[in-house]
């Protein structure tokens, strides 16, 4: 079975004026509504709106929850057959405090979509649109991404490795034997926040940043540039120190509180996941802590492996319906939703 992944930004702000023929598709076209209010949501936020952004771990019970979630179905509602079968997570700070929230959502199973095609299409409408949610998990976000891998490089399913999630809201990690996780490793920390709000206090010093917001930073962070006040800052330079700080005040004395001498013997392979995987500078602190005993490797597709993993955990749960099953991972920068595409008619 193949597997297809659609992702957006994880932002929007409440649309005003006309949007009409703003995008070249529904993927960067995304206006939906919730109540009475109609939102911007991703690509078409991040071009068209002032101030786009999102809370940070935002509870199933905020409306920032909500709109990603039915922005990330606005995609697939006609790609997946219905009724779905859906699975999602949290990382393990918030994972006991939010799974009976997002299950509770979940138990609504009939939910409606509103959303405008008028964005991407000159004869386009306002859509509407149903969907049953038929079964449901709601399960730890390095669980997902553990299963992603597994199912990704089966070579990975006996082999006893330690994942490691760079999320923009949490960095997460834990122990994965042939057998199944070790909850003793599991922990959650700061994410790529944490650099983004040093970088924004660093700059602050020298510039205007034009009341930029944290996505807004974040986004120049991984370019690697800022633009602002007519001028091109090159952050290369900050980019490398404050990722090399963050490694040495965040990362690793969680590496050395979680993971005991026998965990690393027993290890044969570290796995970076997330966002944050794509910095080298991260990769290249990890793999000099551990060189020459742990081979340290940028997971495939780390940005959407967790929703990957998603998938694979609601196609478990549908007692093989495939066509039926939906992984959606909410993150604090990127929402990827994964579906099976290709399917024979049977599936």
């Amino acid at each position: 079975m193949n597997n297809a992944t659609i992702n957006f930004p994880s932002i929007f702000e409440t649309a005003f004026g006309n949007t009409e023929n703003s995008a070249k598709d529904l993927l960067n076209g995304l206006k939906i509504k919730r109540g009475e209010k109609w939102y911007l949501v991703g690509n078409l936020a991040r071009k068209g709106a002032v101030s786009p952004g999102r809370v940070v771990n935002a509870a199933p019970t905020e409306e920032d929850f909500d709109i990603l979630f039915r922005s990330a179905i606005t995609n697939v509602v006609e790609k997946v057959e219905h009724p779905f079968v859906i699975t999602l997570g949290f990382p393990f700070s918030t994972y006991n405090v939010y799974k009976s929230a997002a299950e509770h959502y979940l138990a609504k199973r009939h939910f409606m979509l509103d959303y405008d095609t008028r964005t991407f299409n000159l004869k386009g409408s306002i859509r509407k649109n149903t969907f049953i949610v038929d079964q449901y998990e709601v399960i730890p976000e390095i669980v997902g991404g553990i299963i992603g891998l597994k199912k990704i490089l089966p070579h990975a399913e006996n082999e006893n490795f330690i994942a490691l999630s760079f999320g923009f809201g949490t960095m997460e990690g834990a122990l994965a034997s042939s057998d199944g996780l070790v909850h003793r490793t599991n922990f959650s920390s700061h994410g790529i926040r944490y650099v983004i709000n040093n970088l924004g206090r660093e700059l602050s010093q020298k510039y205007f940043l034009e009341m930029k917001n944290e996505y807004q930073l974040d986004e120049a962070f991984i370019k690697g540039s800022l633009f602002t006040n007519r001028k091109r800052i090159d952050l290369t330079d900050l980019k490398k120190e404050l990722l090399t700080q963050y490694y040495k005040e965040v990362v690793s004395p969680q590496l050395r509180k979680h993971f005991t001498d026998a965990d690393l013997e027993s290890c044969d392979k570290i796995y970076l996941m997330g966002g944050g995987a794509n910095y080298t500078e991260l990769y290249d602190a990890i793999r000099e802590e551990f060189a020459g005993f742990i081979p340290v490797e940028v997971a495939p597709h780390p940005e959407y492996i967790i929703s990957i993993g998603y998938l694979y955990n609601s196609l478990r749960i549908s007692d093989s319906k495939a066509a039926r099953c939906i992984g959606i991972d909410l993150g604090n920068a990127t929402t990827a939703v994964s579906y099976f595409e290709n399917l024979p008619a049977n599936q």
